[in-house]
This record gives structure tokens, C-alpha cells and sequence, in this order.
């Protein structure tokens, strides 16, 4: 197969193929041709979005130089990108030039290219689950789903905010509750203490966040009812505090200590997890003592100055989310790192070292490789540049996984029963 050519869009959001130019990709703001063997059709379900303000960039194979494309066909065209569905990590981000200063949502913008009829884009499988393709949610059915559980929980405010985020936000996680399948959300928490360069509901951001924060905080009876729902008939049943739509769960930790206790009263089965910037260890102790099963750290960095430009934390320091972790180990809780990649800075050599550094010192169980949802500009802008060549984010993966056999890599949080048994795709 040769290289796909480039794809990009017009104000309408028509998309269009180059009849000559090249698919051009960018590692950390410098263009280069996608390696083949990085490429993969895009599946089913995914999304293809147009980048305003940016103008396109391909590579001319006839004179082996990129090149940017300002009208096609007389039209003022765009950069495009795709978004790629759950267990897929980008390699590249996509090839432009700004024309016009202009924000983007907080989505993982990826390179994509077009091919004999097929699009195609950058990016490496890290976990065989297919649990959160597209392929397996059906609209209609979820609204059924939706309306069934309203209608026999009236009262419980939780089932009321996540009904809005199944049906509203396209969340995932909020509708595999409603099917009872897989992981579900337990959000709990109105305030934070971070100010993330990539938040995904904070109401003051200058970024346009993709939806709204929960403005209550459910009481532990409302938690319980939901969890002990899911957890009892779900298949391969998992709970998480820590999501998309709240703010730090810590913050929330003995409302949800109390809960854990009432869930656990009542059911043995299933996981329960917290999905946390692990910034307050006496509260991971608390969740600790009350029956949680596992936690999931997010960081940008293993280095505390890049940690610290991303986070932005607020009355913590890197070394509580290092003591938290200490604490979890101390219960023999599962710990995984969600670890937000962005191509051309994640695999630099110092930051694949420093990761792997971190993952032995702090015992580890799980590195989950999540791609960062945010404008690529906005990181480039933030992040100071670096002399030292990315090794690519294939070569990060392999190299983690050579230096660390035992560790698990992977994308979705993992219910108990595949704490000891899960096999990592990446070899």
C-alpha cells in the first residue's frame, strides 16, 4: 500500500481527498510521512472533524517537500483529524499550519488520510477489548434503557444526572450502566483541586469544555442504590468514582466511604474503583479501610515540573500523589497509572526513563495509555520544546513492556477477577 493522500475539509465540513498531495502527520509540531506500518483503517464508528483555522498540510512525493493547502477547488479549506474510539492510542497528531488563533474542544485529535476508499489513520491497539466500540451502542435501545430505570428510581438524583449523560453527552460509561454491562460511573464530586490544562468540565476554563460538572453531591444512600444496581446484575461488573463529568473524588472521600460501606453490606460482587489525581493520602486511607478495590492515578508526566504544568494543582504537592500510592500499596490495593500520551512528548527518551523509573519505585500493577484530549496547540504552547529526537509512541510501548515484563498495559480499568490474569496485546 502506498501512502493514503491527504484529507480535509471545506467550511461545510465536506471532506475531501488531494488528488496528489500526501497524508503528512506531525510529531510535536515537526512534519513528517506517516510510517506504513503505523497505519490502520479507521473503524467503524469513528469521527471525522474539521480543524477551523488551520490550513492542511501534505507531503508532494514529486518534489519530496510538504506542502500547505490554502483552496481547493476555489473553496478555503481546513485541516482534518479523526477521533478514535476506546483501546486505540494515536501515533500522530495531525499536519497544519495556523492561519487563525482559534481554541479547539478537548478532544484527541488524530492524522487520518484517505486510501482506495478507505480512511485510514496513525495508531497502535493497547488492550484486545472491544467493550467501547461504537458497534455496541444503540441509541434506541439506551433511551428504553434510560426511561425504565427514571421511571422505577425516581427519587435518586444520580440515575437523573447520568440518564442526561448517556443521552445528552454520548457517554460511554453512562450508558453501559443503563445496559448494565461493564464499567459504570459513579460521579460525586462539584469541586477540584487542580485546574487541568485539558479539564473536561470545568465551567471557568477559556477552552470550550465538552460538558458540564455535577453540581450536587449525591448522598451515599443515592451512590449505594446505583453501584449496588449495576454491580448485582452487570456483566463483568465494575464501578468507578472519578470521572469525566465531576471533580476530584478525594475531595468527596468520607460521603463515599459511606457508601462503599452500605454497597458492600449488601453485595460482594463486582469492583469498585476510584479514578483520582491521588492528591490526598489520609483520604486514600479512609477509601482504603471502607472496602475499595482499586485506584487509578492520572498523570501527564512521571516529572513533577511537566506534571505541574498540566495539573496545575492547587493545596497539593507531586509528592502526595507519590504518598497516596504508598498508601494503596500498604492495603495491597490494585494501582494503575492512566497515563495521558501525546505524541512527540510522551516518548521522548527522558520521559519513557522517568516512566519507567516510576512505575518500579512506586510498585505499579497497571500502566493504562490513554490519548489526551485536548487542542495539540495548546500543548505545544505550554510545554517547553526539547533537543532530544521522539522515539516514537510504538517505541514507548515496547520498551516499557521489555523493561517491565510483569507490568499490565492496557486501556480500561480492570475489574478484580483480572488483576492476576490479565495478558497485555503489547509484547
Amino acid at each position: 500500500m502506498d501512502t493514503p493522500y491527504l484529507i480535509f475539509c471545506d467550511k461545510k465540513g465536506t471532506v475531501y481527498s488531494h488528488p496528489y498531495l500526501r497524508m503528512a502527520v506531525s510529531s510535536w509540531g515537526k512534519f513528517v510521512v506517516p510510517e506504513l506500518d503505523t497505519l490502520m483503517r479507521l473503524p467503524r464508528g469513528n469521527t471525522v472533524f474539521t480543524l477551523p483555522g488551520r490550513r492542511p498540510v501534505g507531503f508532494n512525493p514529486a518534489i519530496r517537500r510538504f506542502e500547505t493547502v490554502e483552496k481547493f477547488q476555489g473553496r478555503e479549506v481546513f485541516a482534518a483529524a479523526s477521533f478514535l474510539m476506546p483501546a486505540l492510542l494515536r501515533v500522530y497528531t495531525p499536519a497544519y499550519v495556523i492561519k487563525k488563533k482559534i481554541k479547539l474542544p478537548f478532544w484527541a485529535y488524530n492524522a487520518c488520510g484517505f486510501y482506495q476508499g478507505i480512511f485510514y489513520t496513525t495508531a497502535v491497539r493497547v488492550d484486545r477489548r472491544i467493550r467501547q466500540s461504537p458497534v455496541f451502542y444503540d441509541n434506541k435501545i439506551i433511551e428504553k434503557k434510560v426511561n425504565y430505570f427514571l421511571s422505577r428510581y425516581p427519587s435518586n438524583r444520580l440515575y437523573q444526572h447520568l440518564a442526561h449523560c448517556a443521552l445528552n453527552y454520548n457517554c460511554l460509561a453512562a450508558k453501559n450502566l443503563f445496559m448494565q454491562r461493564w464499567e459504570a460511573p459513579l460521579p460525586t464530586a462539584r469541586f477540584c483541586n487542580a485546574r487541568c490544562l485539558g479539564c473536561l468540565s470545568m465551567r471557568d476554563s477559556d477552552c470550550l469544555s465538552s460538558h458540564q460538572r455535577i453540581d450536587f453531591s449525591p448522598r451515599p444512600e443515592e451512590i449505594a442504590q446505583v453501584a449496588i444496581n449495576h454491580l448485582d446484575a452487570a456483566r463483568d461488573p465494575l464501578v468507578s468514582f472519578g470521572q469525566g463529568c465531576e471533580g476530584e473524588p478525594l475531595l468527596e472521600a468520607e460521603n463515599i466511604a459511606a457508601a462503599i460501606t452500605l454497597i458492600r453490606d449488601k453485595t460482594g460482587r463486582g469492583t469498585i474503583n476510584m479514578n483520582t489525581n491521588a492528591s490526598i493520602p489520609g483520604n486514600v486511607d479512609i477509601l482504603c479501610r471502607a472496602g475499595i478495590d482499586s485506584f487509578r492515578v492520572s498523570l501527564n508526566s512521571p516529572t513533577e515540573k511537566f506534571y505541574k504544568l498540566y495539573f496545575k494543582p492547587r493545596g497539593y504537592k507531586f509528592r502526595d500523589c507519590l504518598r497516596s500510592i504508598a498508601v494503596a500499596k500498604k492495603y495491597n490495593k490494585f494501582v494503575s497509572v492512566n497515563l495521558f500520551i501525546f505524541p512527540g512528548f510522551s516518548d521522548r527518551s527522558g520521559e519513557i526513563s522517568a516512566l519507567i523509573k516510576f512505575i518500579k519505585e512506586n510498585g505499579i500493577d497497571m500502566l493504562q495509555c490513554r490519548n489526551l484530549n485536548l487542542d495539540p496547540q495548546l500543548y505545544l504552547d505550554t510545554f517547553p520544546g526539547s533537543k532530544a529526537a521522539p522515539r516514537g509512541i510504538v517505541y514507548l510501548l515496547k520498551a516499557v513492556s521489555a523493561a517491565l515484563p510483569k507490568l499490565k498495559i492496557g486501556y480500561f480499568n480492570l475489574p478484580k477477577e483480572e488483576f492476576t490474569r490479565f495478558e497485555n496485546v503489547i509484547k
